[in-house]
């Protein structure tokens, strides 16, 4: 079941993003949504100002005004006044997300994740962009995320499916397969 939150979340985003692919803004709206989300995650207490109901909306549009006029598009600025004045600023990061999901349909652009102990170079991870690329048919946003527990090999995310060639799942498997020869 999918929550309120949401459903209004996903709503916003596809708003703000209709503004933007008629202005021929999309790309840029992501960045600052994105950037925006960051502030707003690096500074939770202000997001929590910005959702308190006792302080006028007046001066939260001040502060808005302060923090990010000049840096962001106008219309992504009257975008920040209209969810703090709804009430709804407070779910800015989802619909971050919400717009990044549309904004990457729209443009035929996939997600993929690798999981390595170490950081891939830049070699590797052109090599696996190419190929992830080829395999999709899709243009390809690569993030690798360095985790030490997978041990060695890599972990591929890719929508909803995963390609563990990882040796920590190899290693559990095959101490899986000795615990039940030995049971």
């Amino acid at each position: 079941m999918i929550a309120l939150a949401s459903i209004v979340s996903e709503r916003y985003a596809l708003s703000l993003y209709e503004v933007a692919k008629a202005e021929g803004l999309a790309e840029q709206f992501l960045e600052e949504l994105r950037g925006v989300a960051g502030v707003f995650e690096e500074y939770p207490d202000y997001l929590k100002v910005l959702v308190i109901p006792s302080i006028a909306f007046e001066e939260k549009k001040t502060s808005l005004n302060e923090v990010f006029a000049g840096r962001v598009h106008p219309y992504m600025l009257n975008f920040l006044m209209l969810i703090t004045e709804k009430g709804r600023v407070g779910a800015i990061a989802e619909m971050a997300e919400a717009y990044k999901e549309l904004y990457y349909f729209e443009e035929g652009i996939c997600e993929v994740v690798a999981v390595t102990a170490a950081p891939m170079t830049a070699g590797n991870l052109e090599k696996l962009k190419e190929k992830m690329e080829s395999v999709t048919g899709k243009k390809v946003v690569l993030n690798n995320k360095v985790d030490p527990k997978v041990i060695g090999g890599i972990m591929v995310r890719i929508e909803n499916k995963q390609i563990d060639a990882t040796i920590k799942t190899r290693l559990n498997e095959l101490a899986r397969q000795l615990s039940q020869t030995i049971a």
